[in-house]
């Protein structure tokens, strides 16, 4: 893919899924010509035969078992929670437990507390699902290095059904996730959640199937990161849906459904965040635990901030490493993954200053990521400090 069409996706944010497939023409089109019908319904056939007996789609499959019977807590029928361990226990504690064992150890005691009683089943149901949630955004990003690297070592079939374990997981767990964002936050065309998600999977392809290990690597930050501004968005909307019901003189209990529910989002990506701020993460994370907030106490304009600290911190690392990585797919990378963060706090941005001040900002950014791709660090760094003065003004 030429610079310019990056150029392109980054500043339509992703929508340009046709330009995307437009520019993957050519020799691939002529092969696919050349195969007999039967030959290529019989590799589809196989390979989606393959990605039905991956760990990924096992795994997902027990998610939904467990879910159902989750769903059980909702209707306020009775839930079998010896079942919903023997499930978690059989499909996903073990790969739970290898990628994030306070996942592990938070699902159990979850289950564990809604048979005893000690939790609302409903409570319960949701520490479960959005913990588990969580796992299948870290395994995404496993995924992710390694279809990397196979299409690095020029493993085409291993990174392409490695690609395909991650298109599954997108439209099984990701796209329903974000598409409740872009509902809530009225996010449609190039804000849209579900559409950056699904560009960035795009892009990805179209470099795989092209064999462009370096593009490949570099484009994951854009289906990754459009997923993390879903975890985000996700936690910060519960924030705001709990400040509303209390002025709407709702219960207890539905203020701490809705908390569960953004503490389970926030695991997904706290790791991530503490690298920006670690305080600011940590104060996130005690705002959204039962055991030390009152869920009515919580005040949109906190978390938000609190976020929007965090996020700038990642933001403001990345300008620093890629104007100094040594290499190229890594500069470009970090430059990308800067971008993605600032992206996620577009909304912010043109709230606190303005839509012109917040399109020059994401226009600043582009450019950027142009002069790191030119391999021109010194200019970008000049670039870098238009951008760095808008997110300082956004957490002042």
């Amino acid at each position: 893919m030429k610079k310019r069409d990056l150029k392109r996706i980054f500043a339509s944010f992703l929508i340009a899924s046709i330009a995307l497939t437009g520019c993957n023409t050519g020799g691939s089109a002529e092969k696919t010509e050349q195969k007999p019908k039967e030959e290529t319904a019989e590799s589809e056939e196989t390979k989606e035969v393959n990605i039905e007996e991956t760990d990924t789609a096992k795994q997902t499959a027990v998610f939904t078992e467990i879910k159902t019977e989750l769903d059980k807590a909702t209707a306020g029928q009775p839930v079998d929670w010896d079942l919903v361990l023997e499930k978690y226990n059989g499909g996903l504690q073990g790969p739970v437990s290898e990628i994030n064992g306070e996942y592990d150890q938070a699902i159990q005691t979850a289950i564990a507390a809604g048979k005893s009683g000690e939790l609302e089943p409903v409570l319960a149901k949701q520490l479960v699902d959005k913990l588990t949630q969580s796992y299948f955004y870290q395994k995404q990003k496993s995924l992710q290095k390694e279809a990397a690297t196979a299409v690095t070592e020029g493993k085409q079939e291993d990174a392409k059904l490695l690609f395909e374990q991650i298109k599954y997981l997108a439209n099984q767990i990701f796209i329903p996730t974000a598409a409740k964002r872009d509902e809530y936050y009225q996010l449609a065309g190039e804000s849209s959640i579900v559409e950056n998600i699904n560009s960035g999977l795009s892009a990805q392809e179209e470099a795989l199937n092209a064999n462009k290990a370096e593009d490949f690597g570099v484009y994951v930050q854009l289906t990754d990161k459009s997923i993390y501004r879903s975890y985000y968005l996700a936690a910060k909307s519960y924030a705001e849906k709990i400040e509303a019901a209390v002025k709407e003189g709702k219960n207890a209990s539905e203020l701490k459904i809705m908390q569960v529910e953004a503490w389970g989002f926030l695991q997904a990506i706290k790791q991530s965040l503490s690298g920006g701020d670690e305080a600011a993460t940590a104060k996130l994370d005690e705002i959204f635990s039962l055991n030390t907030t009152d869920p009515s106490t919580i005040k949109a304009e906190e978390v938000s901030s609190l976020f929007a600290k965090a996020i700038a911190g990642k933001i403001k690392g990345y300008y620093e490493k890629a104007p100094q990585a040594a290499e190229a797919i890594e500069a470009k990378t970090e430059a990308l993954e800067g971008n993605m963060f600032l992206k996620a706090l577009e909304q912010e941005l043109t709230k606190k200053l303005g839509e012109q001040k917040a399109a020059e900002t994401l226009t600043a950014a582009e450019e950027f990521y142009n002069l790191i791709a030119d391999n021109k660090p010194e200019e970008a760094k000049a670039t870098a400090a238009t951008v760095i003065e808008a997110v300082d003004q956004l957490i002042q």
